[in-house]
């Protein structure tokens, strides 16, 4: 008997269908099992603040609950409210069982109710943005097995599915603006009214998210110029490039008053104080400095198209276009060389940069300074801090998205890809103006930092495999091949790294380096191997980082500053992290038997139990045992 051959159609639907059941498979493992640092914040005030006392307590100030502003993930985490225990009940309050304040105890049969509650929504609408993105990158490129493999390289980063699990703005930031950027390029191409009004609400969600998503604004400009250098001719023979440059700035006028209505529509509070709605725009940290010299520099090519026929502008991107392979081998050379020399770097034992314990010890008095990096002259340590910026985003990519990006690199310098030239254009150009914004603005950019950056290296990538495809005949049987493998490294290295998507590392990194703290990660184990020891409830600990309390059956030490007058803890929880950032202090150190020195000195082998995040031994929990009673 034979079976009926199944269509490309068919079996491109099957494939994305797979992808996103893995991305919830993945996503939904473990995620009431975990808490980490500023959740709290949303769990216990933020989200409700914005639906009890905003939206349904009619007080429209309250809607205004952070600065960045997060109003996305409270109305999307909030629908989870609706099953969820009252989360403002689940730390108990009263005096007498917490001593006056003194330990920090929870209703831990509550806590994963809560988590899955508030979680599951932002994972579900993650996913469901995944069939989205098939959709808008197939009209963006014309390409449906692109549009496949980057929607599989996206439902598969643990990087993407691991900010899926948490109720935090970055959580449904790169969602809308990687959404926005899609819809802008899609707009270019085919100049469709639905496609404006996507970018437009896509922006508007994107600054409602985060207000890191006014970059935005500054790249649309950019993104259309970029169109313009590199298809200056087609251009000039249709519309011509003054009708392209006013189209293009009408569109953005569009885009940026929509959007800001979007974001006060959402976000009511800023009827009741106009001052929100500038911090969370044009005033934004993301926007501010920039504002004035951006507005000057669109008047400018409002005034050269209406004005002088685009003389100016057709002059300038005449002269790009001309040396458009040679812009994009410099910049393709120069990220190949960072690559290159972060790799060198980590299997030498890191002895060009310094890389250990950066996050913690980049700072000077909130300064991103890196006073580890030294160099002989100012260019050679702007150049590692440059590359310190891209150390985690280089290798928290699948191993296969960092050998495309690579062949990529070095087919652009060959001169081999030819097609995309504008995307790849934006993508470096992007990533590198990204890092040098972090630079000034004093932000180490971390996984979660750089995770606009995620799905824009997802299509990249697809769009490489795409440029590998012309050297073989039977074109869909490569693409099937490659899906297969797509879904093959995603779902090794998600399952390599389970519990813990969130902290993935690629092998390429050694073993004993880490791009990210626990963040949170590996509390839940440590409180289940304390709940398992006799009379957990009487049980007192100390820990540095607050998650463990929730799930935890005994009783947290609530201060740093530990008085042994008043109790003595019999454990201590260590993370890498909180080690050097937060340790803790005797309060009346002539009560103690051992100094803070001693049980900090039992981390590397005098522990009674440890969890290993991510498999890398330096991304510890520990439990030591305490020595005062």
């Amino acid at each position: 008997m034979k079976f009926p051959q199944m269509t490309e159609g068919f079996l491109l639907k099957i494939l994305l269908v797979s992808s996103v059941f893995l991305f919830l498979g993945f996503g939904s493992y473990h995620i009431s099992k975990f808490e980490t640092v500023d959740e709290h914040f949303w769990k216990y005030e933020r989200i409700s603040r914005y639906w009890k006392d905003g939206i349904l307590g009619g007080n429209l100030k309250k809607t205004y609950i952070n600065d960045k502003p997060g109003v996305t993930t409270a109305i999307v985490s909030g629908a989870g409210l609706l099953f969820s225990p009252d989360p403002l009940e689940h730390r108990i309050r009263d005096e007498k069982i917490t001593k006056n304040d003194l330990y920090t105890i929870y209703d831990v049969d509550q806590t994963e109710k809560i988590n899955l509650s508030l979680r599951l929504p932002l994972l579900l609408i993650n996913a469901f943005f995944i069939f989205f993105f098939y959709w808008i990158i197939e009209k963006m490129t014309g390409e449906k097995w692109i549009a496949l493999l980057a929607s599989i390289f996206i439902a598969l980063s643990p990087i993407l599915v691991g900010i899926s699990q948490i109720i935090n703005p970055d959580t449904l930031l790169w969602t809308f603006s990687s959404a926005a950027f899609f819809s802008y390029f899609t707009l270019l191409k085919t100049g469709e009214r639905k496609f404006l009004f996507l970018t437009t609400l896509f922006t508007g969600l994107s600054i409602l998210s985060k207000y890191t998503a006014n970059l935005l604004f500054l790249f649309y400009p950019f993104i259309f110029l970029s169109h313009l250098i590199f298809n200056s001719e087609e251009i000039e023979k249709g519309e011509g490039v003054s009708k392209y440059i006013t189209g293009n700035l009408s569109r953005f006028a569009i885009i940026f008053l929509g959007s800001l209505a979007i974001y006060a529509l959402f976000l009511p509070a800023v009827f009741v104080k106009l001052e929100y709605l500038y911090e969370g725009t044009i005033g934004s940290p993301t926007l501010k400095s920039f504002s004035l010299p951006f507005t000057a520099f669109l008047l400018l090519l409002l005034a050269d198209a209406k004005l002088m026929k685009a003389n100016v502008t057709k002059s300038v991107s005449l002269f790009l276009n001309a040396n458009q392979n040679t812009i994009l081998r410099i910049l393709a050379a120069s990220f190949l060389g960072i690559i290159l020399l972060l790799s060198l770097n980590s299997w030498t034992g890191e002895r060009i940069i310094p890389l250990e314990n950066i996050k913690e010890e980049a700072y000077v008095d909130d300064e991103l300074l890196f006073p580890m990096i030294e160099g002989r002259n100012g260019l050679t340590v702007f150049v590692k801090k440059f590359a310190a910026q891209l150390y985690p985003l280089t290798f928290s990519l699948l191993p296969l998205q960092l050998i495309l990006l690579v062949a990529m690199l070095l087919g652009i310098i060959a001169g081999k890809f030819y097609k995309f030239k504008s995307f790849t254009f934006f993508l470096l150009m992007f990533t590198f103006v990204y890092v040098f914004g972090a630079l000034v603005s004093d932000v180490f950019l971390n996984p979660r930092y750089s995770i606009m950056l995620y799905p824009l290296y997802a299509l990249f990538s697809a769009i490489t495999i795409h440029g590998i495809s012309v050297y073989f005949k039977n074109k869909k049987k490569f693409f099937i091949s490659m899906a297969l493998l797509v879904i093959i490294s995603g779902s090794v290295s998600l399952w390599l790294v389970k519990p813990f998507p969130f902290a993935y590392a690629n092998f390429f990194l050694p073993k004993n380096q880490v791009i990210t703290d626990s963040w949170g990660y590996g509390e839940y184990e440590a409180a289940q191997y304390l709940n398992s020891l006799p009379e957990a409830e009487n049980i007192v600990i100390w820990s540095d980082l607050s998650g463990i309390c929730q799930f935890f059956k005994g009783k947290c030490l609530k201060s740093y500053k530990i008085d042994l007058s008043k109790t003595a803890p019999d454990y201590f929880v260590f993370s890498r992290r909180g080690a050097i950032r937060h340790p803790f202090v005797w309060e009346k150190p002539e009560l103690a038997k051992n100094s803070t020195s001693y049980y900090y000195g039992k981390i590397p082998d005098g522990f009674e139990w440890a969890v290993y995040v991510g498999g890398r031994e330096d991304n510890f929990v520990k439990i030591i045992k305490v020595e005062e009673k």
